[in-house]
Parts: C-alpha cells; sequence; structure tokens
C-alpha cells in the first residue's frame, strides 16, 4: 500500500467526527504514529496506550488474562478503550474503542504462530479479526506495517468512512473475522450490568424528544405509570412507554 493510499486513508479517519482511544500492545505500532503525524489527529485521537510489560497489561485489565496474546484480551482492551472513549469524547460525538494484542517475529525464533488480534467497539458494532501470518515470510518490520494497516483500516470501517485500501496481507495469511451488532435496548442491558459506562441518546430534532423514567419498576404499579404520563404531558409528548426487566 503506498504512502499516498495511506495518508489518504488517516486524512478520511481525521475527517470524521469519531474520537478514539486506542490500546495497543505487541505490534501495530506505525499505526500511532501514522495517525499523529497527518494533521488533524486532535480530531480523532484522545488517548492512546501501550501497556507492553506485563504488569502494565495487568494493571490496565484489572485481571490476569489466561493468555496476553489473544482473541479475548483484544476484546477486552477494546471495551475498556471504548469506555474510556465515553469519557473523554465531547458530547455529540461518536466513541471508538480499539484494542490490538500480538506476538510478532522477535529477536529469536518463536515456537508459535504470528499474530495478531484486533478489536474495535463502537456504541452499536463490536468487531474483532484474529490473523495468523505466514512465519518467516517477513521481518519484525514488514510485520509491524502489515498489523499497522489492517488496524488503521479497522479504525476508517469503525468511523464509516470510504478510503482506498490495498491489503497487503497474502494467500499462505490467515483471517478470521467477526462482528456484532447492538440495538438501543441491548445497549441499555449493558449499560445496566455494568459493560459500559453510559449511554449517550442523540436527542436531535429528527428523533425528537424523549424522557428516561429510571427504577426497578419490579413490580410495575400505578404511581409509576402516572409518573410517566405526568412528564409526558409537561414535555408535550405522546406517550410511549418501553419498560428494561
Amino acid at each position: 500500500m503506498t504512502d499516498g493510499c495511506i495518508r489518504a486513508l488517516v486524512e478520511a479517519i481525521h475527517s470524521s467526527p469519531t474520537q478514539a482511544v486506542l490500546y495497543l500492545s505487541g505490534g501495530a505500532s506505525q499505526a500511532l504514529g501514522l495517525l499523529m503525524s497527518v494533521p488533524g489527529a486532535s480530531n480523532t485521537v484522545l488517548e492512546a496506550v501501550v501497556p507492553y510489560s506485563t504488569m502494565s497489561m495487568v494493571q490496565l485489565l484489572g485481571k490476569v488474562p489466561t493468555q496476553f496474546a489473544s482473541r479475548q484480551t483484544s476484546e477486552d482492551m477494546a471495551l475498556l478503550a471504548y469506555n474510556r472513549a465515553l469519557m473523554l469524547s465531547k458530547p455529540g460525538f461518536p466513541a471508538l474503542g480499539v484494542g490490538f494484542t500480538g506476538s510478532l517475529a522477535t529477536t529469536r525464533p518463536k515456537l508459535g504462530d504470528h499474530r495478531f488480534h484486533l478489536s474495535t467497539r463502537t456504541s452499536s458494532r463490536h468487531w474483532v479479526s484474529t490473523v495468523t501470518l505466514s512465519k518467516g515470510f517477513r521481518n519484525r518490520e514488514q510485520e509491524e506495517r502489515v498489523s499497522s494497516h489492517v488496524l488503521l483500516k479497522a479504525v476508517a470501517d469503525a468511523c464509516k468512512v470510504q478510503a482506498t485500501f490495498v491489503s497487503e496481507l497474502t494467500e499462505a495469511d490467515l483471517c478470521d473475522e467477526s462482528e456484532r451488532h447492538f440495538d438501543e435496548d441491548q445497549e441499555l442491558e449493558q449499560l445496566i450490568s455494568g459493560q459500559i459506562c453510559f449511554k449517550v441518546y442523540p436527542f436531535s430534532s429528527s428523533t425528537g424528544r424523549k424522557i428516561i423514567l429510571s427504577g426497578s419498576f419490579n413490580p410495575l404499579h400505578e404511581g409509576h405509570l402516572k409518573l410517566l404520563e405526568v412528564a409526558a404531558r409537561y414535555m408535550h409528548l405522546s406517550l410511549k412507554s418501553n419498560i428494561l426487566k
């Protein structure tokens, strides 16, 4: 992928309203330099952390992971990064969390695969990918380049921007990815369970005004419904209740 294509990809990311926190370990280090070297980085990057040592990763996750370079660890990192982005982002701006952990070429031969795991999290989408690189085909710098470009493409996809991307992965490299989408009720369930720290509602003119009446509603009684009725009448809204159990 040419330098011009990479720059255009990063410029497209910076032109989007999405604001991101990135947690990276074990690879994709060039991605940070590419994001920060193109004007407009402050539009996108809220925070970037590299928990490279064992203790740094343990403190970030709040636990000792079963495996440091794993799909689950990248997902945990992305969720933590997303919650951090929610707290740091400007009101009304989409938040993005990125988690990356890898086991790439190093100074000594590796017994296991050369691989990396990458996860992105937004309010309505969770995407995760595991890439197993052809062992011995690239040196560390080349594996860093490939993993960095894949990360930039994942960020661009999460930001919903269109840009030309030419993958440097070969047929010998294995890629396994999946994604999940969340509706509003699922987001609220994640909030209640403590997975996310809060949910942002886009109270725009197109969606109309809304009222959220919090409570356990267990059991739901006439007083709860009366509160909702009075609030809706006061705000000049039609009455529509949605009770989460």
